[in-house]
């Protein structure tokens, strides 16, 4: 689980110079570039004060700062009210939502930016990046002591797949734990807490290929579905990749929960779009279930309530998030706007309202 993670790598955690305080610090636009020069690593907080939750979300805050400190991070906290200081709100979170955490190294925003808002996950966070990248281990069954979730690679420390590790590293540093023997040969292996159950990887020795394996052993995901004609494209998070991140068709990707009210509320008007737009070249009208499945690519698509909307445009992996009436017309208009190959000219009297879906509502 993350508190096994973030116990066993609090022995590893680096001291910073800095006096930290229990508290996260009030950041404006003119004290941010001194702070984060002295500096090495600072975990930000944008908030936005007119957030009815604020009150107990900042509590959350203050508790984890204390709780991190118990633990051995001295990683300096800090919080930006983004009503206050817009410029740095809109530089580092354009899209928002709000509250959003962001680990920022070297004085640089990383790829780690998470809506967190309880204590313990809060701590989870924080600890998860604040250590060395590869573990030292001796042997296998050291390595399945240091976290739940641990590759584990048994190669050279110089040969040009630990180089390849060690960025791959870097870029997961809050989801897995990598573990690292050296020695002659070449064996990397995922390895899940608790099953027996191994994957090898046998792939090029690339950054590319080796991310996409890692990625794709993270990746929380119901079995793949049968193939269904007509409504959306059932998405699960293995065949995400595929199915959201085409190279020649934009994708409107619903991320919903089967639980959700709003969810099955929406639903009828999601079907309507899809069978309306089936005949679209470029549009593809997908769904997924987001409380049972993950995507590979955290650090692009994130949400935070059910049900959400992303616009992905053909060959590319940023998705827009939309926001609205969530009427056929308003989506289509969405799309229009978005999309770099343009939608067929059939679909402008859906566009301009001419065929209601069964709801119009604002979420």
């Amino acid at each position: 689980s993350g508190r096994s993670v973030a116990f066993l790598v609090t022995a590893l955690l680096p001291t910073c110079l800095a006096r930290i305080g229990f508290a996260p610090t009030d950041l404006t636009a003119s004290t941010w570039d001194e702070f984060l020069k002295s500096n090495d690593k600072v975990m930000v907080d944008f908030f936005d004060p007119a957030d009815p939750e604020w009150a107990t979300n900042n509590n959350e805050l203050q508790n984890a700062v204390r709780l991190a400190r118990r633990e051995g991070c001295e990683v300096p906290f800090a919080k930006v009210n983004v009503a206050q200081e817009t410029a740095l709100g809109r530089k580092y979170v354009p899209n928002g939502p709000f509250p959003q955490l962001m680990w920022f190294q070297h004085g640089e925003p990383t790829q780690y930016h998470r809506r967190l808002r309880k204590t313990d996950r809060i701590v989870d966070f924080a600890l998860s990046l604040d250590r060395i990248p590869i573990a030292v281990v001796k042997d296998e069954p050291e390595a399945r002591q240091v976290a739940s979730r641990v590759i584990y690679a048994q190669l050279p420390k110089s040969s040009p797949m630990y180089r390849v590790l060690e960025t791959v590293a870097l870029k997961h540093m809050d989801t897995v734990s990598i573990s690292f023997t050296d020695q002659s040969g070449m064996r990397i292996r995922f390895l899940q807490g608790g099953l027996d159950e191994v994957h090898d990887y046998s792939g090029p020795e690339t950054f590319k290929d080796f991310d996409h394996w890692v990625r794709m052993r993270l990746t929380k995901s119901e079995d793949v579905p049968e193939p269904q004609v007509g409504d959306s494209v059932a998405v699960v998070g293995q065949t995400f990749e595929e199915l959201v991140l085409r190279p020649d068709k934009d994708v409107l990707l619903l991320i919903y929960a089967s639980w959700c009210g709003f969810s099955r509320q929406f639903m009828p008007t999601w079907e309507a779009l899809a069978r309306q737009t089936h005949h679209a070249p470029h549009l593809v009208v997908a769904k997924m279930d987001g409380d049972l499945n993950d995507t590979p690519y955290p650090e692009d698509f994130r949400w935070s309530a059910y049900p959400t909307v992303f616009f992905v445009p053909a060959g590319e992996r940023a998705p827009v998030v939309f926001h609205g009436n969530r009427s056929i017309a308003g989506l289509l208009a969405f799309a229009r706007k978005n999309s770099k190959i343009g939608l067929p000219a059939e679909l402008d009297a859906l566009d301009a309202g001419g065929a209601a879906g069964p709801d119009e509502w604002e979420l």
